[in-house]
C-alpha cells in the first residue's frame, strides 16, 4: 500500500497524488466515487465502483440456478399478483 501526504485547502479540497491519478487514468473532469466508513475515505474511479458493484451482484446471482432476468420476471409476477389481491380485497362487491 502506497501512502502520500496531502494538504487540505481552506475550502476542504485536497489534491490527489499524481502517481495515483496517472495509474488510474484520472484526468480533469473525471468522476470519482468517494465513500466513507467512519474516519476512512475511499476514492475510486466510477468504473472501479461499477465493477465492484457488479462483482457483489454476481456473487448473489451465482447462488441461484436461474438467470437474473428470469429471477426478476418471477419476482415481478409475484409482486403483481400480490398487488391484484390487495386491490381485490378493497373492492366492494355489489349486492
Amino acid at each position: 500500500m502506497e501512502q502520500s501526504t496531502c494538504k487540505v485547502d481552506n475550502q476542504g479540497r485536497i489534491t490527489l497524488p499524481a502517481n495515483w491519478r496517472k495509474a488510474q487514468k484520472v484526468e480533469a473532469g473525471c468522476e470519482l466515487v468517494v465513500s466513507s466508513d467512519g474516519p476512512d475515505l475511499r476514492v475510486q474511479t466510477l468504473e472501479q465502483s461499477l465493477d465492484e458493484a457488479q462483482r457483489i451482484v454476481a456473487r448473489h446471482l451465482r447462488k441461484s440456478r436461474q438467470p437474473a432476468v428470469e429471477q426478476l420476471r418471477r419476482w415481478r409476477r409475484r409482486e403483481a399478483r400480490l398487488e391484484e389481491q390487495e386491490a381485490a380485497a378493497h373492492v366492494k362487491t355489489p349486492r
